[in-house]
């Protein structure tokens, strides 16, 4: 049997490489996959113990008002973030940034739970948040800041948490909740926990 002259030609030194050159574009390609579209999930995964931490000690306390923990992290949060949702029906008196007994109270304990878990976490960002303004009325810029400030004031005044490692953010109605106009879910305060990453020594 007489072997064809295309496979008598073929050289094993250039087939190798053809494998080899080949084996190193498709983990170019892999590799440059990961990084492109992976980036915020490997940063996500960075912060995971510490946001476990908190979690647990979050679902272990005795809170009068448990908040809802959003997952993942929403718009644009920095890598690490969670969201703890504080709705604010029973939470301030009718339509002010008064904070009830019970809302204060549910505040303070969340507040000194995150106290407890401060090595773990960097920052903590108060925003308020209002209801979907109907068309030609004017947003509630004012309300959704001071409701922040009520609960800024409350984690700094009695929770214990340092004034330095809060910030404060009024969203007014532009945000509304799962993406629902009119829902009255919309009322609400968030409290995201930013997360920094453990210098090595």
């Amino acid at each position: 049997m007489m072997r064809s002259r295309l496979q008598a030609e073929t050289n094993p030194y250039i087939a190798f490489s053809d494998l080899i050159l080949n084996l190193v574009f498709v983990l170019i390609f892999f590799v440059g996959g990961i990084l492109a579209v992976g980036q915020a999930g490997w940063e996500q995964v960075r912060y995971r113990n510490a946001q476990e931490k908190v979690v647990k000690a979050v679902r272990k306390a005795p809170l009068t008002v448990r908040p809802l923990l959003l997952l993942p992290a929403q718009r644009n949060d920095p890598p690490g973030a969670q969201r703890w949702v504080f709705r604010s029906q029973n939470m301030f008196l009718g339509d002010t940034a008064d904070l009830t007994p019970q809302g204060q109270a549910a505040l303070v304990s969340f507040a000194r739970v995150l106290r407890s878990q401060s090595s773990n976490w960097k920052r903590v960002r108060i925003e308020g948040h209002t209801q979907t303004s109907q068309p030609n009325t004017p947003e509630r810029w004012g309300l959704s800041a001071a409701r922040a400030s009520a609960v800024a004031e409350a984690f700094y005044l009695k929770g214990g948490i340092s004034p330095n490692r809060l910030a404060v953010a009024a969203r007014g109605g532009q945000t509304p909740y799962d993406n629902k106009k009119f829902d009255p879910r919309n009322e609400r305060v968030e409290i995201v926990v930013e997360y920094a990453q453990k210098s090595t020594p």
